[in-house]
Parts: C-alpha cells; structure tokens; sequence
C-alpha cells in the first residue's frame, strides 16, 4: 500500500495533523485496502507499518498497525 499513498523521506516525520492522515480515517483505509488487496489487506497493512517504524515515522506507524489490527480481526 505505502506505493500508494506518498511516504516522506527517510527519518522525515509526518504527523497524522499535517499530511495523509488528516483527509483519511482507519475505516477508509481499511475498506481501500480490502478492495485492493482483498484477504492480503492485513499483510500489505503491515508492511506499511513495518516500513513506517523503520523510517521512525512514529505517528504512520501508529495509524498503520490501528489499520492491520482492523484488518486482521475482519478478515480472520
């Protein structure tokens, strides 16, 4: 997913109030994700959020793993 959507550069941090995540709530994210990716929605969920936590983009990361956990319980 993160091909998707844009990332910032490495170590840039990219607070939910100041980007992608101030238009786009989890749910939305969730529903897009199942439509793209269908029962591999919570795979591709979280390699965003791995992605996110290695360029130590705290707040993606926090949205991300919220956006696997969703997708994880809706899909098992």
């Amino acid at each position: 997913m993160s091909k998707i959507f844009d990332n910032p550069a490495v170590g840039e941090q990219s607070p939910r109030k100041d980007g992608f995540w101030q238009k786009h709530q989890q749910e939305e994210v969730v529903e897009a994700a199942i439509g793209l990716y269908g029962s591999e929605a919570a795979t591709a969920a979280a390699y965003c959020a791995v992605e996110a936590w290695t360029e130590r983009r705290d707040s993606d990361y926090g949205f991300w793993f919220e956006v696997f956990l969703r997708l994880r319980d809706r899909l098992i």
